[in-house]
């Protein structure tokens, strides 16, 4: 593919943690922006850069200066924020946009120690430029990224330009194919982040299933600068050797476990010279034991829901600690204790939520459908991707499950392309339990056997059916069964069926909401039977947005086996699955 309208890798970013604790500058609001189908603000009619490209921002110096762009009369668009929804002509736009913001600098903290910008997200690929130089390229539309501007951003005003980019291609993660909105713009908050000339790039600290604390560090600057935790309730103080930190199981005895539903977070103290961090960290152990989950060491039963990145209302791109906010309350009135944030990373500000709330968590990579598992390129950036995954979130003590896939179809490349993924992941963090969403068909009969050779590669299995709704009958869902040759645990990780928010009918009737509810009641008579299962996590918390729904007056570009519309109604299936949960807590 032509690099310069597909960068297949990110160049000159980082990643940074802990950017909601630091000292920050802003750059959330109105931007302008420049729709560019054709990519010519970066590639000329010959095909090679354009050195006049739009990143420039220049402006005509005579009248007979020929600029053929103008950011200062162009639209604009709110960040975050995505830009399908802010103007109706973006609904189905897929190609470029590029984003300028002034950034007018006085002194104060950019006149001390290093600057950093860091952008929460932005879908899919992002180029940056300040002052019409050309910084960096990041790659991937979910995880965040950060770009040293430091002696770049002297006093007066200076031009930043984004160039984002969110087409759908063969050769990217997620590809062609998605059942949600391809939504494109600058989708989470853009910083400027200040810290010392030497700092802490990321830290993070967590406990093993045998008790101990494992965690580290890493320093951007004196590499030989000393790096020390302390966590005062427990009277640990440690250093970090090597980029690794671990405390006894004896010396952590006395910390008060984090619990599902009753959290319990600690001061956690960082120092690495002036660079200080403070951290409020929750302490438990994950692991399983057989066909269970434990949870400090006692049987968890994971009463889940699946989650979108979708704002509560309006059906754009969830962003910030109010969406986050509401969309946990609604899980809370379910009864969960654990949530699915499918199928990418999402908002730090939804993890950090679900922490403070005692709420557990699976995290997933957007490895979905039509992924080239065979292209050495492609796995380059899933193992980036799961690097900013989980190198991000793996202090939250209510992440327990790294997600490396939805729906992917057996396969020699594709095992050993998911396999490298759930490697990386337990190098950066062998705490915690790896899973994938298998896909499972009906085999015919009421025995489902699962088989897929990835389930000898995680620790749990999670399986998506949909009997009742795309196959099989709901009359013959509490007589299935599923097994599996693995020994592991099982999760429920979708199920569920449409309906569209008042309307009703018979519980025969498909995208009525009696219907739905009927699948619902059927597929519960159906787990209370399954001894390997563990938890589930129904399809889905909401009505969302997809280009694939297309049925007018139903669904109307919207998948519907929500148990909330797109505007906050409560189906009937919702009470169906709350009761349930009533049951067990």
């Amino acid at each position: 593919m032509d690099p310069l309208l597909h960068p297949e890798a990110s160049t000159g970013t980082t990643l940074l943690t802990h950017v909601l604790d630091r000292e920050r500058t802003s750059l959330d609001g109105s931007w302008r922006a420049i729709l560019d189908p054709y990519d010519t603000g970066y590639v000329s009619i010959l095909g090679t850069r354009n050195d006049r490209g739009y990143f420039r921002d220049f402006s005509p110096r005579s009248p007979s200066d020929r600029v053929e762009y103008d950011f200062d009369t162009s639209l604009e668009l709110e960040v975050p924020g995505d830009w399908n929804t802010q103007h109706p002509e973006l609904h189905f736009y897929e190609g470029t946009v590029w984003y300028r913001r002034h950034v007018d600098v006085t002194g104060g903290a950019l006149e001390r120690g290093r600057t950093f910008l860091n952008v929460g997200a932005a879908n899919h690929t992002t180029r940056v430029f300040l002052d019409g130089e050309e910084l960096a390229t990041h790659v991937g539309g979910f995880g965040p990224f950060a770009v040293e501007v430091t002696g770049k951003l002297g006093p007066g005003r200076h031009s930043l330009v984004l160039q984002v980019n969110n087409r759908r291609e063969p050769e990217r993660i997620p590809a062609m194919r998605t059942d949600w909105w391809n939504f494109g713009g600058i989708t989470r908050s853009v910083d400027l982040v200040h810290v010392p000339e030497t700092f802490l790039r990321d830290a993070w600290i967590t406990m093993t299933p045998d008790g101990r604390l494992v965690g580290g560090a890493t320093v951007d600057g004196d590499s030989a600068a000393t790096v020390t935790v302390e966590i005062p309730d427990a009277g640990v103080t440690a250093t970090v050797v090597d980029g690794r930190v671990e405390v006894a199981a004896d010396e952590a005895a006395g910390l008060e476990r984090w619990r599902p539903g009753a959290p319990r977070h600690h001061t956690v103290r960082w120092t690495c010279g002036s660079d200080v961090l403070v951290d409020e960290v929750g302490f438990r152990t994950i692991e399983t034991s057989g066909n269970r989950i434990l949870v400090n060491g006692e049987e968890t039963y994971l009463r889940g829901i699946s989650l979108h990145a979708e704002g509560p209302t309006g059906g754009r791109r969830a962003h910030g600690p109010d969406d986050a906010s509401t969309l946990l309350d609604w899980a809370g009135e379910l009864g969960c204790n654990f949530v699915r944030l499918a199928h990418y990373q999402h908002d730090e500000h939804m993890v950090r939520e679900a922490d403070r709330r005692g709420l557990l968590v699976w995290a997933e990579l957007p490895v979905y459908w039509g992924i080239a598992f065979a292209n050495d390129t492609v796995l380059a950036n899933a193992l980036d991707q799961t690097d900013e995954l989980v190198v991000r979130d793996r202090g939250y003590a209510g992440v327990i499950l790294w997600s490396v896939a939805n729906e992917t179809l057996p396969g020699p490349d594709r095992t050993a392309f998911l396999t490298a993924l759930v490697g990386r992941a337990r190098e950066l963090d062998p705490t915690r339990l790896t899973t994938a969403a298998l896909l499972t068909l009906p085999s015919g009969d009421t025995h489902i056997h699962v088989d897929d050779p990835l389930g000898a590669v995680v620790d749990v299995l999670a399986v998506n059916q949909y009997y009742g709704w795309y196959y099989g009958s709901v009359a013959e869902l509490p007589e299935l069964s599923y097994t599996t040759e693995f020994g592991k645990p099982i999760v429920f990780s979708e199920l569920g069926a449409g309906s569209k928010a008042g309307r009703h009918g018979d519980p025969a009737e498909v995208w009525t909401e009696e219907h739905q509810a009927a699948v619902y009641g059927a597929q519960i008579a159906m787990i209370r039977r399954q001894p390997d299962c563990v938890g589930m996590s129904p399809w889905i918390l909401k009505d969302f947005r997809t280009p694939m729904r297309a049925l007018p007056g139903i669904q109307d570009g919207y998948n519907r086996k929500g148990l909330v519309s797109e505007e906050g109604e409560r189906k009937l299936a919702f009470d169906v699955l709350r009761s349930y949960y009533d049951e067990l807590s």
